[in-house]
């Protein structure tokens, strides 16, 4: 059982590293490595396109969550999302993808559940943790 388990995670971190490896083919050579993925919800469609796009729109592959049953589902960036993603708080999410070098990931759900709630701190925190991880990649 022990070994299923071993060639099992093997074979999902494979999948990742071919799915990373795409994206930088694909998109890198246009300036792009950010993966942002959202929805059409009311409690952040508006802010990501209002606040997210016009700060981060350039370096970015967008793609939208609520759009799914239109995905062909072989384009570098869904295998990329669904590579890394996993199946908790996965929308809104960033995946930063550096030239060289490992992804960050950043998980905006609850941040944004915070938001609807009062409390923008977490949010501006991850907006920061974003930021950070974009600043690193553009100087790899």
């Amino acid at each position: 059982m022990a070994l299923f388990l071993i060639f099992s995670l093997g074979i999902v971190a494979w999948q990742g590293a071919v799915a990373i490896r795409r994206f930088r083919r694909q998109y890198g050579r246009e300036g792009k490595d950010l993966l942002l993925v959202y929805s059409n919800s009311p409690h952040w469609q508006h802010y990501v396109e209002s606040e997210w796009l016009p700060r981060w729109g350039e370096r970015a592959v967008v793609v939208n969550w609520s759009e799914r049953s239109r995905w062909s589902g072989d384009e570098p960036e869904i295998v990329l999302f669904r590579s890394i993603a996993g199946s908790r708080a996965y929308n809104p999410i960033a995946v930063v993808v550096p030239p060289k070098g490992p992804v960050r990931v950043v998980r905006f759900w609850r941040a944004f559940r915070d938001k609807k709630h009062g409390k923008d701190g977490p949010l501006e925190h991850k907006e920061h943790e974003l930021q950070s991880a974009l600043d690193q990649a553009a100087s790899a």
